[in-house]
């Protein structure tokens, strides 16, 4: 008799331990440990998982839009003309392709061919627009696609401050948040940032390098 109101004292000191030890790792309140659902824009279907061969000819009107750019900071502002990072990969921007769920517009493909982004306080588009990164690229869409406004399949390609960006939709730059026109493609952004570093074009902003040989955009 002894004996077994020992073991039914035992198993009920037993069964409260693991009721306590229950308790403690699943207390009222706390979250499942099921994922979240995400919202259906920011899960895109998976892209295309080869890069579009490029127009040759819009493929070489971005590429000498380039140049020009480049070869204004080689001889003017030598300390942002060294801020390029290195080309990205096809492998990176398949990668990129393949996260986004839309396939790379030319432009876009050209210039990361040349650059992948700048280091920090490197060359911006004016006012202060700075070339993003493939990884950059990825990240500030996980950022905004949960916005109402932003459209499933726009690719951003340089981060202003304040969490602006210019984006690319149907091939043309617009502004985020703003969401309004700022160029009618990557060519003639290139071409009016070249002739603003030329003189050509000084309206609302010219250039100016300051003593370590970086690029600076001054407002008229």
């Amino acid at each position: 008799m002894v004996v077994a109101i020992f073991a039914i004292g035992g198993l009920l000191i037993a069964g409260a331990f693991a009721l306590g030890v229950a308790i403690e790792q699943h207390p009222a309140g706390r979250p499942s440990a099921a994922p979240t659902p995400v919202d259906g824009r920011c899960r895109p279907p998976e892209g295309p998982l080869n890069l579009a061969e490029p127009d040759p000819v819009a493929a070489e009107r971005v590429t000498v839009a380039w140049e020009r750019v480049e070869r204004w900071l080689v001889d003017n502002a030598a300390a942002t003309s060294a801020s390029w990072n290195a080309p990205a990969s096809r492998t990176e921007m398949i990668g990129l392709q393949r996260d986004l769920g839309v396939r790379l517009p030319t432009a876009l493909v050209v210039s990361l061919g040349r650059h992948d982004g700048v280091r920090l306080d490197g060359f911006s588009f004016p006012p202060a627009y700075q070339p993003l990164t493939v990884r950059e690229i990825r990240t500030t869409v996980t950022e905004v696609c949960a916005d109402p406004n932003w459209r499933e399949g726009d690719v951003p390609f340089a981060k202003g401050e304040s969490g602006n960006f210019l984006y690319l939709h149907d091939g043309a730059v617009y502004r985020y948040p703003a969401m309004q026109h700022h160029a009618d493609d990557v060519v003639d952004l290139l071409d009016r940032t070249a002739a603003r570093l030329e003189g050509a074009n000084p309206a609302e902003y010219r250039p100016e390098v300051d003593a370590l040989g970086r690029l600076r955009w001054v407002r008229e």
